[in-house]
């Protein structure tokens, strides 16, 4: 199969990592791949071409692909992605954000190709509504991807696109990277002795993560528990505002462990936790964080917001609450205090993890949906002529 992965952006971001796992994962299982993504400026310290280089493919930059529409820009890049689709005979245009999906769906329709148009969606609670969303879904989309069931089904209530071209993927993690059963831990370099209850979040720091509240939480744990500790993985441009000083004000400074942004030892640090917890879904509304932790067999204290409730089952992965500094710091209780509960529940996460992200499952179910859409396509025009008006008829009766 001639597959061309479109990325419209130039930055390395949870779902461009997805996308561009995906195009590999598809290379490595026979299939011919084109990554198109966005030209890094010059100087860019982390952009998505450097790392498709790094990883063993040539990213396609003829186009110029900006994260947001733009007249001039987007307009030659609809004739050039025509052309390009036309010459390169795709059979399957993946798209991976809004604007590569409005302009890859306009070039599939220009170029006169028979490829199919499909569209990954990474927002956890629902797609943006809107005139553009309107037009792409209904008249560009042969295929469409969501990772959460709450993006499918607000999909289908607002009639967007009907149930037959839609489906649930779940994002993938590297389940031998984050394998707990070959990953040492590092406890040592922080100090860590294996007995200590360690607590961690992975998140960069900003002021919308909720540190203030985690803070009070964590205040109210090393209160009753003051060998408690708690890693802080990740980076921030106010983090000594945000973080450090609260805590040393606060009197828990001792207890916490900021390791900054962890690369080369990430897994290795994750190993060091007995729990994670995570509040704020950021840029990645699958929450990549989570599900690495999951894979580690790492339980998760996570708040009810975005898709978390649906990655985190209640009391079976994890803890799922409503986030107050008292509910957190409930929360924690219950993992210190209860080691054989917190292990199983660290069991069932990676077992989850096992049977919904792993890559090759995941890229070969996409693949069979491929093979489907392609079959459709093929159908003959009468068909397509009854189908376009059983399924009008079906959005005026709202599907009764």
């Amino acid at each position: 199969m001639n597959i061309l992965h479109i990325f419209s952006n130039w930055k390395w971001t949870g779902p461009a990592e997805h996308a561009l796992n995906l195009a590999l994962e598809h290379q490595r299982q026979g299939h011919r791949v084109t990554f198109a993504c966005a030209a890094p400026p010059e100087g860019a310290p982390s952009s998505i071409f450097g790392i498709a280089r790094e990883r063993g493919i040539e990213p396609y930059t003829g186009c110029r692909l900006n994260k947001h529409f733009n007249p001039a820009d987007s307009l030659q890049d609809i004739a050039r992605l025509a052309g390009f689709i036309r010459q390169s005979g795709f059979d399957i245009v993946h798209t991976h954000m809004p604007n590569d999906h409005l302009l890859a769906g306009l070039a599939v329709r220009l170029s006169l190709a028979k490829a199919v148009l499909v569209r990954t969606c990474y927002d956890g609670i629902g797609i943006r509504g809107g005139a553009r969303t309107r037009i792409c879904l209904r008249y560009l989309t042969d295929g469409f991807f969501t990772i959460s069931n709450a993006t499918r089904n607000q999909i289908m209530k607002r009639r967007y696109l009907p149930e037959h071209k839609l489906w649930k993927t779940d994002v993938p993690v590297d389940l031998e990277r984050f394998n707990p059963d070959r990953v040492a831990d590092i406890r040592e370099k922080f100090g860590l002795t294996p007995e200590t209850v360690v607590g961690g979040i992975v998140a960069r720091v900003q002021t919308h993560r909720r540190f203030e509240v985690l803070l009070e939480a964590l205040g109210i744990v090393v209160r009753e528990f003051p060998g408690f500790k708690f890693m802080i993985i990740g980076r921030g441009t106010n983090i000594e505002k945000i973080a450090i000083k609260p805590a040393q004000a606060m009197g828990i400074r001792p207890n916490l462990i900021f390791t900054g942004y962890m690369k080369e030892d990430y897994a290795e640090t994750l190993a060091c936790l007995n729990f994670k917890i995570f509040l704020v879904p950021g840029s990645d509304g699958a929450c990549r964080a989570v599900r690495e932790a999951m894979a580690m067999g790492k339980p998760v204290i996570a708040a009810r917001r975005g898709m978390l409730p649906e990655l985190v089952e209640h009391e079976d992965q994890g803890l799922v609450i409503d986030d107050t500094a008292e509910n957190i710091a409930e929360a924690i209780f219950s993992m210190v205090e209860a080691p054989e509960k917190r292990a199983q529940m660290g069991r069932n996460a990676r077992a989850k993890a096992q049977r919904y992200f792993d890559m090759h499952v995941q890229a070969a179910g996409i693949i069979n949906v491929y093979e489907e859409l392609l079959q459709r396509k093929a159908r003959p025009r009468w068909y397509h002529v009854f189908t376009r008006r059983s399924e009008r008829s079906h959005q005026r009766t709202g599907g009764a």
